[in-house]
C-alpha cells in the first residue's frame, strides 16, 4: 500500500479486514498454500484467538498484517509488516513471532483504540441526529399549531 491518509484509514478500520474462507488458495511450486487455519491462534492452554489482523490477498497470493499497513510509520524487519509474505513453509512460526513483537502489539492497540473511538462517535452522532430530528418535529408542530390557531406572525 502507498500512503494511507486518515479518512481512508478510518474507513478501513470501520469496515475491518476482508476474509476469504471459501476459496481455493493458490499453491506454490512445492504445493504449499495459505489455509484458513492460520486465522486462528491456538494457545498452549487450549484457548483459540482470532488473528483479526491477518489478511490474505487473493490477487497477490500473500498474507500481511492489517494493523501494520494502517499504523506503522517505520520499516519493520517482518515481511508481514511490509510487503507481505507468500512463504508458506513454517508460516505458523512466523505468525507467532510477528504477533508477539512490541511493534505489532502497539499497532494492534492503536487499531482497537481507533475502532472504539469511531464506534463511540457513531453513537454520539446518532444521538445528536435523533435529538435534532426531535427538535425539528417539535418546531414544525409548533409552527403548524400557531398557523392554524391564527397566531401566525
Amino acid at each position: 500500500w502507498k500512503h494511507v491518509d486518515t479518512k481512508l484509514r478510518d474507513l478501513f478500520v470501520e469496515n475491518g479486514p476482508i476474509r476469504y474462507n471459501d476459496i481455493n488458495f493458490s499453491k506454490d511450486e512445492n504445493s504449499r498454500h495459505f489455509s484458513t487455519t492460520y486465522y486462528i491462534r491456538n494457545l498452549s492452554n487450549g484457548e483459540k484467538h482470532d488473528r483479526k489482523w491477518l489478511v490474505y490477498s487473493k490477487d497477490l497470493n500473500i498474507v500481511f498484517c492489517f494493523c501494520f499497513k494502517l499504523f506503522n510509520s517505520k520499516l519493520s524487519i517482518s515481511q508481514l509488516a511490509n510487503e507481505g509474505t507468500d512463504e508458506w513453509k513454517n508460516l505458523s512460526d512466523k505468525l507467532k513471532i510477528h504477533e508477539t513483537t512490541n511493534e505489532h502489539i502497539t499497532n494492534m492497540t492503536t487499531w482497537l483504540d481507533l475502532e472504539m473511538r469511531l464506534l463511540r462517535n457513531k453513537t454520539i452522532d446518532k444521538k445528536s441526529k435523533n435529538k435534532l430530528t426531535k427538535k425539528k418535529r417539535s418546531l414544525k408542530k409548533n409552527i403548524i399549531e400557531n398557523y392554524y390557531s391564527g397566531k401566525n406572525p
